[in-house]
């Protein structure tokens, strides 16, 4: 073995244990996710596979050393692609690659013990780890609707390492089956010349890739409420900003429902919080059924809710907070030993054109708000600049 491979084989040896325990790292510390851990054990097992290549003459023979290595490589590959399978949720590929892996494997053995095939059985690992880098790049950009900067290049890396695994593996197929020194050291010059940037290039890529997921997740956290899963103030004044902006530019209304559980402090008092917080999760569940993506949906604080309705008119707003009002008094809520019954007040307004932002529209549906449970409780009322007096002293909508 040349020296200078020598040299390259140990940095890849040392390159590969140190991305090992990088991503070990970040399991332990990012939530342990199941992704980080299959890139951690791929790692690993390159750093055995370069190891051995590394002391291919301490072997009793060719043979032994060249299923040894092609055994860690193909768990790195298989490794590698699971890894992304896990953190993308992909449902093309089987639950489980280790049959497949081990299908591939028997073909090596194949083509070195039973019946040697020089070129054939030197292109298959290359060949198959191509073919994982391919799937992996496409299964990262597709992950979601709009990849992020991490997941683009991680996936243009996989693919300019893919190309350049390909050509060493059809360079080497065109070997034959005796093989060809000249062909072979052009096979390990693409190799050791792709191996390093590619280990390294995707490597990085991919902890960039993670630390993106966690930022992601972070953010989300900040504007979710823990209890319901539903947005908190922070996420709901976030996304109202962009609903009004909309509503402004394009001339389509929007309409606020204010809600909020009757009585809940004597629910607390009397069942206890963790039956409050159930009751709380049910409600948040009632609030979200059958709503579209655009609509928006938050836990104000407390008890109270708010839904945001984009393009819904003063009567169709009505309408869903009517509805909801009835489910809400017609569902029955288990709760461990005790079945709940339990209210809410509603209030209802639309966005006009003396509203500087959609918190206007807000403040005047918690305005109605107010006034039905004043009223009564378990009603849906209109904000007072929506309402008009009739002729028998009621205040009636001024949309009806």
């Amino acid at each position: 073995m040349p020296v200078s491979y020598a040299y390259i084989l140990v940095a890849l040896v040392l390159m590969s244990a140190l991305f090992s325990l990088t991503f070990l790292m970040a399991w332990r510390t990012l939530g342990k996710k199941s992704y980080t851990l299959s890139w951690s054990l791929a790692f690993l097992a390159a750093s055995f596979q370069w190891a051995f290549t590394l002391m291919s003459d301490a072997f009793p023979s060719f043979e032994v050393y060249w299923l040894t290595v092609n055994a860690f490589g193909l768990v790195v590959v298989t490794l590698n692609l699971r890894g992304h399978c896990q953190r993308t949720h992909c449902g093309i590929l089987p639950n489980s690659l280790w049959p497949i892996a081990a299908l591939i494997y028997a073909s090596i053995v194949w083509t070195t013990v039973a019946s040697p095939q020089v070129g054939l059985g030197t292109a298959i690992l290359p060949g198959v780890a191509a073919i994982t880098l391919f799937l992996s790049a496409i299964m990262v950009v597709r992950h979601r609707e709009k990849p992020r900067p991490a997941e683009i290049a991680t996936a243009a890396t996989m693919i300019v390492f893919g190309v350049a695994q390909l050509t060493a593996a059809a360079v080497t197929l065109f070997q034959g089956p005796a093989g060809n020194d000249f062909l072979q050291a052009v096979y390990a010059n693409i190799i050791f010349m792709s191996v390093p940037a590619g280990y390294t290039g995707i490597a990085i890529f991919v902890l960039f890739m993670v630390t993106s997921d966690l930022s992601e997740e972070m953010k989300e956290l900040a504007i979710r409420d823990q209890l319901t899963g539903m947005l908190n103030r922070r996420g709901f004044g976030e996304q109202t900003a962009a609903a009004y902006a909309t509503a402004r530019r394009t001339g389509r209304p929007v309409s606020v429902v204010m809600t909020d559980i009757d009585r809940f402090k004597q629910i607390n008092d009397k069942f206890g919080h963790a039956v409050g917080d159930t009751a709380l999760q049910r409600f948040a569940e009632m609030v979200q059924h059958r709503r579209r993506d655009e609509d928006i949906t938050a836990r104000i604080g407390g008890e109270e809710f708010s839904l945001v309705l984009p393009g819904a008119d003063l009567d169709e707003a009505m309408r869903i907070a009517d509805e909801l009002c009835k489910r809400v008094e017609a569902t029955p809520i288990r709760a461990e030993d005790a079945e709940l019954h339990m209210t809410a007040s509603f209030g209802v307004a639309t966005i006009s054109d003396k509203d500087a932002c959609l918190g206007d529209t807000v403040n005047r549906a918690d305005r109605a708000l107010y006034r039905s449970k004043r009223d009564g409780r378990n009603r849906v009322d209109l904000e007072s600049s929506q309402m008009m007096r009739v002729a028998d002293g009621t205040l009636r909508p001024v949309s009806a």
